[in-house]
């Protein structure tokens, strides 16, 4: 009997030692889920994050765009060649406007989004009445209907730069 009572008690340690090494297994177990939980939870924040920053750099483009309508643009009726720009430093806006053609023109509005990221939206702008060809007379130019563009719409890749 005595025999048998030292099998009982080494089966009884043996199954302590199992209980401890399943505990030890599910805290591991639980361990590894919360650090990745935490890993999706940090992208989602990284992503949210991004997001946020698109959007305000949409805006203040947007905003950029409203306010370069509204400017007076003079511009030399014979040498604009490239873009032309105006900014608000108050507000950080930056509209620029190029020649198209003789009476069409477009308008950028700029934001910067990252480091050295720029988010440009454009508006087509018609020229209202042709002025003297020579000097830098303000000219009046009104937004084309359904001229809101998010893209370059200009197939010349040089154009838009």
């Amino acid at each position: 009997m005595a025999g048998t009572d030292n099998k009982k008690q080494i089966v009884n340690k043996q199954q302590g030692n199992i209980l401890l090494v399943s505990i030890i297994m599910l805290l591991a177990l639980s361990l590894m889920m919360l650090k990745s939980l935490h890993y999706q939870q940090e992208n989602a924040m990284f992503m949210m994050m991004d997001e946020q920053n698109y959007l305000n750099a949409f805006w203040r483009a947007e905003s950029s765009l409203t306010w370069g309508k509204v400017q007076s643009w003079r511009i030399n009726q014979q040498g604009i060649d490239g873009w032309f720009c105006l900014q608000q430093i108050e507000f950080n806006l930056k509209s620029c406007i190029r020649r198209y053609s003789d009476t069409l023109f477009l308008l950028k509005g700029i934001a910067q989004f990252a480091a050295e990221e720029n988010l440009e939206l454009y508006q087509w702008m018609k020229q209202m009445k042709h002025s003297s060809q020579d000097t830098l007379t303000p000219i009046e130019l009104v937004p084309v209907e359904s001229g809101w563009l998010d893209f370059c719409p200009v197939l010349q890749a040089e154009f838009c730069l």
